[in-house]
């Protein structure tokens, strides 16, 4: 036997799937939507459990993907992906636009819900994973992916430049101040193997 086959895998040799969010895992959601380190970046969110099974539970008529993050069969977060043309006259993406986004651009919203998950790459594993996993393969017209984090959520805005993502600019929101990251979807295939 190796003395190799006794070492522990490297967590980053590790994929993270997604699967999409089910009524079973609105418990889970609504744990993570109010965990601290979570809470203060969704301030302002109705983060309540009917408000939670109201946004993304099945009956939810949002037009919004919801996928739960695993690694190695744990959930570890939640990620969205949306066109944002679907929400014409919403504060996010009419900003969006003023900055030179798509009208064929996605959307994505996402969480590490487990705090012990946390400062281990696995939002950059993750953001990039479904980026390639679910927006390119399932969306094919989609030309551009964006997220807006706060602009004080570093920790955010950091794993989607590690994904590729480039900043073009901030705007003000019902939040405070957003740094709209941006992910060509050419730059996307041309890392693709």
């Amino acid at each position: 036997m190796s003395r190799d086959s006794n070492r522990e895998q490297d967590p980053g040799d590790v994929r993270v799937v997604f699967r999409r969010l089910t009524d079973d895992d609105l418990p889970l959601l609504y744990r993570w939507l109010n965990e601290p380190g979570v809470v203060r970046w969704w301030e302002g969110d109705d983060v309540t459990w009917p408000a939670v099974v109201r946004d993304y539970g099945s009956a939810s008529t949002d037009a919004a993907e919801r996928w739960l993050a695993l690694l190695e069969g744990r959930p570890i977060g939640w990620i969205q992906c949306y066109l944002a043309a679907h929400y014409v006259g919403e504060a996010e993406p009419e900003a969006w636009w003023g900055l030179g986004v798509d009208r064929t651009a996605a959307g994505i919203d996402y969480l590490i819900g487990e705090p012990t998950e946390r400062g281990k790459g696995l939002g950059t594993r993750m953001i990039g994973g479904f980026v390639q996993d679910v927006v390119v393969l399932r969306h094919p017209d989609w030309t551009q992916v964006c997220a807006s984090p706060v602009s004080a959520n570093v920790a955010s805005w950091r794993a989607l430049e590690k994904s590729g993502f480039t900043f073009r600019g901030e705007f003000a929101s019902e939040h405070g101040r957003c740094r709209l990251m941006v992910l060509e979807r050419a730059a996307i295939e041309r890392r693709s193997p």
